[in-house]
């Protein structure tokens, strides 16, 4: 289904979710899930333990939306990366949805989606969006999550450039061939391999298993991370200026 040149995602029906169903998918991959260096990696200082995660496991919501999701998807990151693993082996996609134009995923909203997902366009999150993709996302345009928190997930992440104060995970890697700036440190990104241009993460901790890019900047400079995202070197708020450069606005979308 194509859509027009604006998509809203809308409060669609809450993704439902099967107690037995996600038991079964958690312990098929319960083995090299635990011991995946994504998810054990720093779990000790953010007190990550597998207890909790097999109590989450074992005790699902009926259904994910924007009221449920944080009884199972709170914390840290972690969990979240964990949770994107038992749903998309759960309900792997079975088609492709097409958009077409910038999509936003609205506030507050929680959107799961068993497909691959191609946004010819631009994807913007607003804050306190969540938008699991459990096939792979393709998005031509700027992949943005507005200031604040915000989760893209999906089992491959594809963008021509980013921003965002939010996380991005992805189980197989985020592949970015333009420049991708992540911005504030409250959150990390999470994926097996980050492969592109130039990324900008000096403010974060992100884990990626490999990372071949052409450029990164991981010191605390922000006239260097400026210049690497092309704004001034004495821009006092770089998320907000180089969103509004992705979108080619100067205020809401």
């Amino acid at each position: 289904m194509v859509h027009s040149s604006y998509t809203l995602l809308q409060s669609s029906a809450a993704f439902s979710l099967a107690a037995e169903r996600i038991g079964d998918a958690y312990a098929r991959v319960r083995g090299a899930l635990v011991r995946d260096a994504l998810f054990a990696r720093d779990a000790d200082m953010y007190g990550v333990t597998v207890d909790e995660l097999d109590r989450r496991m074992r005790q699902p919501p009926d259904r994910l939306d924007s009221e449920t999701s944080w009884d199972w998807l709170d914390g840290p990151d972690q969990y979240r990366w964990a949770a994107l693993r038992v749903l998309a082996e759960a309900y792997p996609p079975a088609d492709e949805q097409e958009l077409a134009g910038r999509t936003v995923v609205p506030e507050n909203t929680i959107h799961v989606i068993a497909a691959d997902v191609h946004v010819d366009g631009d994807l913007v999150l607003e804050e306190q969006a969540m938008l699991f993709v459990l096939g792979r996302l393709r998005v031509t345009g700027a992949l943005v999550g507005r200031a604040g928190y915000s989760v893209v997930a999906g089992r491959e992440i594809e963008c021509a450039d980013g921003a965002t104060a939010g996380e991005v995970l992805a189980l197989d890697g985020i592949r970015c061939p333009g420049t991708f700036y992540f911005g504030h440190n409250d959150c990390s990104a999470r994926a097996a391999s980050y492969d592109g241009g130039v990324l900008v993460d000096f403010e974060r901790d992100n884990a990626f298993g490999r990372v071949d890019v052409q450029e990164r900047v991981t010191d605390w400079d922000f006239p260097a991370a400026a210049r690497a995202l092309g704004l001034p070197e004495d821009e006092d708020d770089m998320l907000e200026a180089y969103t509004k450069k992705l979108l080619g606005e100067q205020g809401g979308v």
